[in-house]
């Protein structure tokens, strides 16, 4: 797909950039952009209340907003924004930020531009985020989702434990409170501690100490996978292959997707959206298993007899991909954008602009190196490693590494294969 499909940054319209600048540290920034060359249109304005109003009266592609010293409130005005407009792209602007805060922000937005980035980085940071969210809002895919009979509704546990996570009172003992209310979430949180993934020494059935081992945000992410994964049951006609073999290799992918993060990060944002990005990113494909049965069982022998990547078969068949399915329905129950992004993308990554690791080259990355799950029609249904992207982000150095982690992983795949059959 070209950029020009998606309604990216080669078009020749302006990007409408809404430049919020509460203390007035960047009267001159948008012109300093236009100098550079870019094709932008800047409203610069210090009043966070007035962008709002702007921003119901008048459509933005983007919303820059500064959060120098006030950070809370900042992050809260691009609350109200994705609230407001969700098809707008939201960035941050600030200082390096704690971890804590960090992870705050990317539950919110698309990007965070640092202070003292030069002006591509923020070039390409804002208009790859124009760029994906322009794709996401395709007609075809607004019209093609819309088209499904049975949509899951948002977890309301998910948003009790974000909720939870955004509190600097909460506790573990909290967390497990909200938990417990989710006996089938708490089994399967105690299971996957107790797993082969883990290798712990000692057996544990303490909910508080799970949790603490897992993470708030591994344990959110496993809220959401099993209530997609509810709603979405396999059908006794369907045999091409197993829901929960693939909700297993999602697990295997997300935690592969997470340990590929090591030499990228110091804090753990980007490795809990890389977990939740791999644990999601076929979530689509079951919504066509489930919603289209036998024409989507069409498709995927159509690919297996041409030799064929599925995503591009499903835009021959469908317009859309389970791609794009899946991150459309995430980023309609607000999850962070970048995870969001990780899922559109994670078959086209070189449609993605800049070449800093993000939870999508994580995600790509994982998806590639680990084995297909096994179906009726011997078809690979992970992604093909893109060596141009493993290039441009500078990645080629750790992928012998990976390889040796994919190894691992496959193993333990196999012995759950083997114990499903038995």
């Amino acid at each position: 797909m070209n950029r020009a499909d998606t309604g990216g940054s080669q078009t020749t319209a302006p990007l409408k950039i809404l430049f919020i600048d509460p203390h007035a540290a960047f009267v001159t920034w948008g012109s300093g952009l236009v100098q550079y060359g870019c094709n932008w249109q800047v409203v610069r304005t210090d009043d966070g209340r007035a962008a709002i109003k702007m921003l119901e009266e008048t459509n933005f592609d983007a919303v820059i907003v500064a959060a120098l010293t006030s950070f809370e409130r900042e992050l809260g005005i691009l609350r109200q924004v994705a609230s407001t407009k969700p098809k707008t792209a939201r960035i941050l602007l600030s200082p390096a930020l704690s971890a804590a805060n960090l992870a705050k922000a990317l539950d919110v937005v698309h990007r965070n531009i640092f202070q003292g980035c030069s002006v591509e980085e923020i070039v390409a940071s804002v208009e790859q985020t124009v760029m994906v969210t322009r794709q996401l809002y395709r007609d075809k895919v607004v019209r093609s989702f819309a088209a499904f009979r049975q949509l899951p509704s948002p977890p309301s546990i998910y948003h009790e434990l974000s909720r939870a996570l955004n509190s600097d009172r909460t506790s573990t003992r909290d967390i497990s409170a909200i938990v417990e209310r989710d006996p089938a979430l708490a089994a399967r949180i105690l299971r996957l501690v107790n797993s082969s993934y883990f290798a712990l020494s000692r057996h544990i059935s303490n909910l508080n100490e799970a949790i603490t081992l897992l993470g708030v945000r591994t344990v959110r992410g496993l809220s959401l996978a099993g209530h997609l994964n509810a709603h979405y049951p396999e059908a006794s006609a369907w045999k091409v292959f197993s829901f929960d073999m693939m909700s297993q290799r999602a697990l295997c992918v997300a935690r592969m997707a997470q340990e590929i993060c090591g030499p990228y990060s110091k804090g753990q944002a980007l490795k809990d959206q890389a977990f939740l990005a791999g644990l999601l990113l076929d979530i689509g494909m079951l919504m066509l298993a489930a919603e289209q049965g036998q024409g989507y069982l069409k498709v995927l022998k159509y690919a297996a007899r041409k030799q064929l990547p599925l995503h591009v078969v499903e835009r021959m068949a469908y317009g859309v991909t389970h791609a794009e399915l899946g991150a459309y329905l995430l980023n309609m129950w607000n999850l962070a954008p970048q995870v969001v992004e990780a899922v559109l993308l994670h078959h086209e990554p070189d449609e993605a602009v800049g070449d800093s690791f993000t939870p999508l080259s994580a995600a790509h990355i994982a998806d590639a190196l680990l084995p297909s799950i096994a179906n009726e029609f011997e078809l690979d249904l992970s992604a093909t490693l893109s060596d141009s992207y493993v290039e441009r982000i500078s990645a080629k150095q750790y992928l012998p590494s990976w390889k040796m982690v994919a190894n691992g992983y496959r193993l333990r795949m196999r012995e759950s294969e083997r114990v499903q059959s038995a």
